[in-house]
């Protein structure tokens, strides 16, 4: 019973790692990734014991230290695809409701003016409405379909467009027009965005320089004073204060970033 439980859990872990994956555009199993992690970890545990020489009962607590890294660090890479192609689709939505719209005003269902932006966008946008319309195609209606859109393509204006298509199946109206205020709608969002990140784009250097300071110290401080160099980055104490150093620059970053966040 718990070895069922654990494997129906795993399976339900996989599936959600399989799903991100594909939402940000990683072309790679978890399996991949696991296997990728382990040699990415293999290799900073290797370098990382080459250069420090750590006592045996250090370096084996270093090894998960270097695991936990790699996964991190691979974290980091998939959530950095995912927020950048979630940008790139918000970024192409605009244009995509004015070709519906124009293909509605045309004469066209809505599931073929669907089609149109299948044939004149390029990925994402493109690789999206492509699954919206297989879905359709194995008997989904296309208003479900585009609400698993705006869930797998999470974001204001996905949603906005969903619940629009929705409304307006159920209440009428002119389908082509309600897009297109949308489209503005969007558009408008999107240029209040852009003056807000020229806003606070000095809080973001900062963060950049706050982040880049303490490496650049260490390296300056290791090449003129050799023996606090040596000190530094060869005894416990050394390690223990860039452990401190760099808890503590990661909660600073983090959080100025939290403060220079708007949601519009």
């Amino acid at each position: 019973m718990v070895g069922a439980v654990l494997v129906q859990n795993r399976s339900d872990h996989l599936k959600k790692l399989s799903l991100l994956l594909d939402r940000a555009g990683v072309a790679a199993t978890p399996e991949q990734l696991a296997f990728g992690i382990a040699i990415g970890a293999a290799v900073l545990w290797s370098a990382t014991a080459i250069v420090l020489k750590p006592p045996i009962i250090i370096g084996l607590l270093l090894l998960p230290l270097c695991l936990a890294l790699a996964a991190g660090s691979c974290w980091l890479y998939v959530q950095y695809r995912l927020r950048k192609r979630l940008d790139t689709f918000v970024q192409q939505l605009e244009l995509a409701l004015r070709l519906i719209a124009s293909g509605v005003r045309i004469g066209l269902s809505l599931r073929q003016a669907l089609s149109i932006v299948i044939e004149e966008m390029p990925d994402p946008a493109r690789y999206e409405y492509m699954r919206v319309m297989g879905q359709t195609n194995i008997g989904v209606s296309v208003y479900d379909a585009l609400d698993d859109l705006s869930e797998r393509m999470p974001g204001n204006e996905t949603l906005m467009m969903a619940r629009a298509i929705r409304i307006q199946s159920q209440t009428g109206g002119d389908l082509g027009k309600i897009l297109e205020h949308l489209a503005n709608t969007i558009k408008e969002r999107r240029r209040i965005q852009r003056k807000i990140r020229a806003l606070t784009a000095e809080g973001r250097a900062s963060a950049g320089i706050l982040s880049a300071l303490p490496p650049f110290l260490s390296g300056f401080i290791a090449l003129t004073e050799p023996e606090m160099g040596h000190s530094l980055f060869f005894t416990p104490i050394g390690h223990g204060a860039m452990v401190i150093v760099a808890i503590l620059e990661a909660l600073g970053v983090y959080f100025l970033l939290r403060m220079l966040k708007v949601d519009v």
